[in-house]
């Protein structure tokens, strides 16, 4: 894939992000967090089940068993984000809240490149803007 596709799909993340924690968040206001925790990952899960059967995919999907099982541990963070950002969004709001995410995503990956991954150390420029990172996070709450 070229950098454009990733930036495309990066961008298509970023928005389908926003999408649903709004929808999320307002399925969360007809019932309770965990339900709607609950139905999102349900419907996610057929739609991708009818994704796999479309693209015959499904031998993959059998071949389940050689996935080393910490590797499953994705789908329970998958859900709580669903449910602590379908907590938050009521207090929040849907800008503030993703903000929050965002920037506890981007200083945690900044640990898990350098620290798990090993892909290099940090720079100065990584610093400042991770430190512009929370500077931002503070105006845009306030």
């Amino acid at each position: 894939m070229t950098n454009l596709g990733a930036v495309l799909f990066a961008v298509l993340a970023g928005s389908s992000t926003a999408l649903e924690a709004f929808i999320n968040g307002e399925l969360g206001k007809n019932t309770t967090a965990l339900i709607a925790t609950f139905i999102s990952l349900v419907v996610g899960a057929v739609f991708f089940l009818i994704s796999i059967l479309v693209t015959g995919d499904l031998k993959t999907l059998v071949n389940i068993n050689e996935i080393n099982p910490k590797l499953l541990l994705g789908g329970i963070l998958g859900g709580l984000v669903i449910y602590f950002t379908v907590r938050a969004i009521p207090n929040l709001g849907v800008s503030n809240t993703l903000t929050l995410i965002v920037v506890s995503q981007m200083l945690l990956s900044f640990f898990i490149d350098s620290y798990v991954l090993g892909q290099g150390t940090m720079h100065l420029y990584n610093y400042i803007g991770a430190a512009l990172l929370v500077i931002g996070t503070f105006f845009i709450l306030n």
